[in-house]
């Protein structure tokens, strides 16, 4: 039998997301459109979709204070046990220690993580199934260029300069 995973929308422009969870936590964020092919089956195949807006409520309500630029840290539980490689999920969770308003490159991750390269964080960055709750738009080149996004490089970098505009705001 298929694992259930629940879903909402919520529409922050200029675009409308797609958020599933598991029972445990959010497991992918990502745009309306793609949640019938990649990225999410892909992600994670054999699930059933079940549209529940109330399941999803905490994380719609947190995505929106996020770019109001009231919230700087996610509190609702995410849910990546499942995906990828266990190097992979050491990463993802590495980069969601990076601060709000601040920017690392690949290298420094690869140094903070045993056995790890810099191409080898790039890989785990770039298969991120949640985006923003996750920082990876944290996480920029060497040269100081932002690099590759999955929603777009105008997105990462309109991501990076929202949290440098709240980041001495009053919360």
């Amino acid at each position: 039998m298929a694992e259930v995973f629940y879903y909402d929308y919520v529409t922050i422009q200029p675009w409308t997301y797609f958020l599933t969870a598991s029972r445990f936590g959010l497991t992918y964020v990502g745009l309306k459109g793609d949640e019938s092919v990649s990225p999410i089956l892909s992600f994670y195949p054999h699930r059933m979709l079940v549209h529940d807006p109330e399941k999803l409520a905490p994380y719609v309500k947190q995505l929106k204070e996020y770019f109001a630029g009231t919230r700087k840290e996610f509190d609702v539980p995410i849910d990546i046990s499942e995906f990828g490689t266990e190097f992979q999920r050491k990463t993802l969770q590495f980069i969601q220690t990076i601060p709000y308003g601040f920017t690392a490159n690949y290298g420094d991750i690869a140094t903070s993580l045993p056995n790890a390269t810099a191409r080898a964080v790039a890989h785990a960055v770039a298969l991120n199934p949640v985006l923003i709750f996750i920082p990876d738009h944290r996480i920029i080149l060497s040269n100081n260029q932002v690099g590759t996004y999955r929603l777009g490089q105008k997105e990462k970098v309109r991501l990076i300069e929202l949290e440098k505009s709240h980041l001495h705001g009053n919360l």
